[in-house]
């Protein structure tokens, strides 16, 4: 079985599609506030709260609450986060590659 196929405990949670798009957003971005980011990716808070913890048991994330003029909550990717995610998506970017092209036209 090819390597690509292989996924660590790490890379479990991204295959919930939210929790993939949560880390494709802070991966782009490095940090995005909690409501900002349930708009983004129109999840309830309750569904994204949940989504956020399955990602800091893991270490991939972190949020901290920031006091400005009002308290703002923001999730940022951790440098664990950020390098388990460019692995996923390089394990990816093979597996899509060796798909042959006459399947993707059929």
């Amino acid at each position: 079985m090819s390597d690509s196929l292989y996924t660590s405990k790490e890379e479990k949670v991204f295959q919930s599609q939210p929790r993939f798009s949560i880390m494709y957003l802070l991966f782009l971005k490095q940090r995005v506030g909690f409501i900002d980011l349930a708009k983004l990716l129109g999840l309830t808070p309750g569904n994204l709260d949940h989504h956020i913890r399955k990602l800091e048991e893991t270490g991939l994330v972190r949020s901290r609450r920031i006091m400005s003029w009002k308290p703002l909550v923001v999730i940022e990717i951790t440098h664990l986060g950020k390098e388990t995610f460019r692995g996923y998506v390089f394990k990816l970017k093979e597996l899509l590659r060796d798909i042959p092209e006459r399947l993707l036209h059929e």
